[in-house]
């Protein structure tokens, strides 16, 4: 069953990436209405509570290990509200290394159908409107840099993901 309310840990952009992935959340989301939430690719979570240490841990780990380049496998979408439309990121082996290192500092449900990815638009909308929609974004054709990442607080009864912390990767 999905949590709804708690912790997770998102990967953020440098302000060039994030600015052109803004413009392309801003056309989907003239097109597919949705909730206003920063850009990202979760990473990690739902955690029920941390406390201090664990980013203290985080921001260990952030000064440690570098930025990760992240493939892009197009456009894609799903009849769930938080994967209503998005872009579908390749699940690399450094990303999924990189997922099991911050496991290891605080444990997490580890699933093994992660789907990584940059949403673009939550919500409940028609296929159809879906699939013209992807004709008219651009085609990615080199890899997005992840240079931060970012504890967040999630409560998705009142659509809110508040940024609480983040760490810039070395």
């Amino acid at each position: 069953m999905r949590r709804s309310k708690g912790y997770w840990v998102w990967g953020l952009f440098p302000s060039r990436e994030t600015n052109l992935l803004n413009e392309i959340k801003a056309k989907v989301q003239s097109e597919l209405k949705s909730p206003s939430f920063d850009t990202h690719i979760t990473l990690t979570g739902p955690y029920s509570n941390v406390d201090e240490s664990f980013l203290n841990k985080l921001k260990t780990f952030a000064e440690s290990n570098a930025i990760l380049m992240l493939n892009f496998n197009g456009y894609d979408f799903k009849q769930e509200m938080f994967k209503s439309f998005y872009i579908s990121i390749e699940n690399s082996s450094h990303l999924k290394q990189f997922r099991k290192n911050i496991y290891e500092l605080n444990k997490f449900v580890l699933e093994n159908n992660y789907s990584p990815h940059i949403s673009l638009s939550y919500g409940n909308h028609e296929i159809n409107e879906k699939k013209i929609l992807i004709s008219k974004l651009p085609v990615f054709k080199k890899p997005i840099k992840m240079s931060k990442i970012a504890f967040v607080e999630v409560d998705e009864d009142i659509n809110r993901w508040k940024i609480l912390e983040s760490f810039d990767l070395n």
